[in-house]
């Protein structure tokens, strides 16, 4: 209906267009452009469009007819009787008659998202929780998100609020790695030379005390003890040999008491101890010998008589028609309370060259050879090495006397820990009450468990809860001092005298230390270089050390030889070097 009288005229005059004769396009082509001047309305347009003959008007969003006159919605025209009106999508609200905008509806209802936080979408929002939580449309509250139920962790898994966090037993060898869910082996990081010398004898294998190696022999006719040999040792204290009979009856010790030989004797039932010569814990190898003469003994260092004791028996007593002598070596045949002078009887002491009446002994050697545990180190220096199994128990006071004007009993941990380590992982010294709880702990690690970090560090800890920690390079072959103390009102580590950071607040510190006092008051037991049986998540870190090492309480030298128990692989006195 819209037809261009001067597009009806060419057809009037050419005929039907469907002819398309050329005298009708000519005509047609000749037609002026429909849109000049512009038919369509100019705000409701995109453009105009000529068909040669008529015109098409493409109208913008929300205007319609055939000049797009009609409208001028920004989202949606809702025709009525005469007229319209404009609409908008769902989420969407009129800023005027015509145009729509986002509604925000975080600002429009404060409390939409309860305890969440609100975040605007176009047309939309959402309730957002911290990471570690979940939103709940019904309660309108941020849910804990239990991971321990995704199995993400190898081992031991602990939930706590928006986190978690892994563990692996230390006691097996393995600790966290890198992606903070599974274990790996704890490795060495610094070499040690531990080779050992199958010419040597090691004489602290036995932390029981009990001897070592135990001879007897018979002779025909009346023998007198020579005995030779090379020793080293940085310990101070211990039993190197025994010879004679049975307890009642005659016999010699040769022991060390405060780095000097001490020779206890016991004949006719009268004991004497003497004490001589010069000290000789100091690790260099020397000559040792007893010589037993007719009516005397000798005793030589390098040589040298240091000793000569008068004596009215022989050690070879006559039994059954032999002539017969014991002889052990690292310990004696009875309980040493029965010594004339009570001594302690480990000693880490290494011998070789050893020379029993004139090399009458062939079967020793052979049996070093087939027990590594039974060797020493082929080069050792001073300290306790700790092979990364295993601990030292002592059973410690920490509490102190309190003044009578005092209400509460003081107390004290002053600790100092000399360490060469060879790992980055594991127990330097720990209390363990009773119920297996662990409320002090002083470690390394290699990782930060709240920022979820692989970082070498020396922390310590009371209980499960990290309260200072300071970052250092574990694998760098040095020597490190690591001092903490402990008291009422105060705690601190410091290492190399750097002091260490805390974590927690002054009242959270208290708290912590409050319960740390409880524990003291009951039974708690002392542990060096490792952990008993107890929980993996009681403590950060449940490994053995591995290394060398050294401790002070309260400036006094911890003697790995006076524990309760210590594992036979860790070395009280002795440590090898740094490859």
């Amino acid at each position: 209906e819209y037809f261009y009288p001067k597009y009806l005229a060419c057809i009037q005059k050419y005929g039907s267009p469907h002819t398309r004769s050329p005298d009708f396009l000519t005509c047609v082509h000749n037609l002026p452009n429909q849109c000049s001047p512009n038919p369509c309305h100019k705000e409701g347009t995109v453009k105009c469009e000529d068909l040669k003959g008529d015109f098409y008007c493409e109208c913008k969003r929300g205007w319609q007819g055939k000049t797009c006159e009609k409208g001028g919605c920004n989202q949606l025209c809702l025709n009525k009787l005469g007229s319209y009106r404009c609409s908008c999508y769902s989420g969407y609200a009129l800023k005027d008659s015509k145009t729509c905008e986002d509604i925000d509806e975080c600002t429009a209802s404060a409390d939409i998202c309860g305890e969440a936080h609100c975040k605007n979408l176009i047309s939309s929002y959402e309730c957002l929780c911290d990471a570690g939580y979940k939103y709940d449309d019904v309660t309108k509250t941020c849910q804990d998100i239990n991971e321990c139920e995704e199995k993400l962790c190898e081992q031991t898994c602990v939930n706590s609020p928006g986190s978690y966090t892994c563990h692996c037993d230390g006691r097996g060898g393995v600790k966290l790695s890198r992606d903070m869910n599974t274990c790996e082996n704890i490795i060495p990081c610094v070499p040690f030379a531990v080779g050992k010398s199958i010419k040597s004898l090691y004489l602290g294998r036995m932390f029981s005390g009990t001897p070592v190696i135990r001879l007897r022999f018979k002779r025909k006719q009346l023998t007198r003890l020579v005995a030779e040999f090379d020793f080293r040792t940085f310990d101070p204290e211990g039993i190197l040999f025994f010879a004679g009979g049975h307890q009642d009856s005659t016999w010699v010790v040769l022991a060390l008491r405060k780095g000097r030989l001490e020779l206890q004797l016991k004949y006719n039932g009268i004991g004497r101890v003497t004490s001589s010569g010069p000290l000789i814990n100091h690790g260099m190898w020397q000559t040792i010998s007893v010589e037993e003469l007719e009516r005397s003994l000798v005793i030589k260092v390098n040589r040298d008589a240091v000793m000569k004791i008068a004596v009215s028996e022989d050690l070879f007593t006559l039994d059954k028609g032999l002539y017969q002598l014991n002889l052990t070596v690292g310990g004696i045949p009875f309980k040493t309370k029965d010594l004339i002078l009570p001594i302690n009887p480990r000693l880490d002491g290494c011998m070789r060259a050893w020379n029993w009446l004139n090399g009458e002994d062939t079967t020793i050697q052979e049996t070093i050879k087939m027990n590594e545990k039974m060797q020493c180190f082929s080069v050792a220096g001073r300290g306790s090495f700790y092979p990364g199994r295993g601990f030292a128990v002592f059973n410690l006071t920490y509490m102190q006397p309190s003044s009578g004007n005092e209400t509460r009993t003081r107390w004290e941990i002053e600790l100092n820990a000399a360490i060469q380590p060879a790992t980055d992982t594991g127990v330097l010294f720990a209390l363990v009450t009773e119920e297996a709880s662990v409320p002090l702990s002083l470690s390394l690690i290699d990782y930060h468990s709240t920022k979820k970090l692989k970082q070498q560090f020396i922390i310590v800890a009371l209980e499960n809860t990290v309260v200072s920690r300071l970052a250092i390079n574990l694998c760098d072959k040095k020597e490190h001092s690591v001092d903490i103390l402990l008291k009422k009102d105060h705690l601190s580590l410091s290492v190399d005298g750097i002091a260490g950071e805390s974590e927690l607040s002054i009242f959270e510190l208290e708290d912590s230390l409050n319960i740390l006092e409880s524990s003291l008051q009951s039974t708690v037991k002392t542990y060096v270089g490792g952990l008993p049986d107890v929980p993996v998540t009681s403590t950060p870190v449940t490994a053995s050390y591995h290394g060398c090492m050294t401790v002070k309480l309260s400036n006094k030298a911890l003697d790995l030889d006076e524990a309760l128990y210590k594992h036979s692989d860790i070395t009280s006195h002795s440590c090898p070097p740094v490859e």
